[in-house]
């Protein structure tokens, strides 16, 4: 995790900058051990297989890629609609009016502002919170206290479940991309696999322009994996998606209550 606690530059530096060292270093070690034992077919070879290599790599990273990039953006999707979900369900409980709909109405704010607070920093750690979690079931057991006494509390009852039941299913699509970081396999199986094109690249001879191609491929390798690191964990380093929406949500309910008409509930 300490890659997250560092500034993008930085980070991508580290990342780029071993990937060609070792590609780099790898083929100058290689050829000054070895120097005497290549022989022409055995290039020619290396570069039939390396070709193969290099397009399943590609096809590799792009299915990591795409995948990491469809789970920050379900996590940013999710987020945006739990906070616009939860300012729906805060005028709704208002309206209503009834101290037990009140009384929800401060569990809900509770709960959103112990997201921001608590929740928030164990994300970024890839957990959830506990107590976050106990708070956000108080709604429920509190909306099931609120009853309704005319035709008008029934229509605004069924639009606080509906929300109620939605507001749940959005969180745990937030929480659910916590679990779906990269694997440890398919990371293990990348890193072999770029090992392998790298090697494959050493049995080319030590010229300058093999050189060139091996240090331009490594960058856009290390290039490709810094994205996909930055981007693995959406609520972590400094392209972490922000607790923001929740806050508006919050300082939407207080603008509420200020505004509420002089002689209503």
């Amino acid at each position: 995790m300490w890659i997250y606690d560092l500034p993008n530059w930085s980070a991508g530096i580290i990342i780029v900058g071993v990937t060609t060292l070792v590609a780099l270093g790898g083929h100058r070690l290689n050829h000054w051990l070895f120097r005497k034992k290549h022989v022409n077919h055995h290039e020619d070879l290396s570069k039939d297989v390396l070709a193969a290599v290099t397009l399943m790599l590609s096809l590799l990273i792009a299915f990591t890629a795409v995948a990491v990039w469809e789970a920050y953006s379900k996590a940013e999707d999710s987020l945006e609609r739990e906070a616009a979900i939860a300012g729906e369900l805060s005028r709704d409980l208002a309206v209503m009016g009834s101290p037990e709909a009140l009384a929800t109405r401060e569990a809900l704010r509770s709960y959103l502002r112990m997201v921001v607070d608590l929740e928030w920093p164990s994300m970024a750690l890839g957990k959830e919170s506990v107590d976050t979690s106990h708070t956000f079931n108080q709604i429920f057991w509190r909306a099931g206290m609120i009853e309704a006494k005319t035709s008008r509390d029934e229509i605004i009852l069924g639009e606080i479940w509906d929300r109620t039941n939605e507001l749940n299913t959005v969180r745990r699509g937030r929480l659910d991309v916590l679990k779906s970081a990269v694997p440890s396999s398919l990371r293990a199986v990348l890193a072999i696999v770029i090992l392998v094109s790298f090697f494959l690249f050493f049995m080319q001879p030590a010229t300058r322009f093999n050189q060139f191609l091996l240090g331009a491929y490594a960058l856009t390798i290390g290039l490709i994996i810094f994205f996909i690191i930055v981007m693995d964990r959406p609520f972590a380093g400094k392209e972490c998606l922000s607790a923001e929406p929740f806050e508006h949500a919050l300082q939407s309910m207080d603008r509420w209550d200020k505004e509420r008409p002089s002689g209503g509930k």
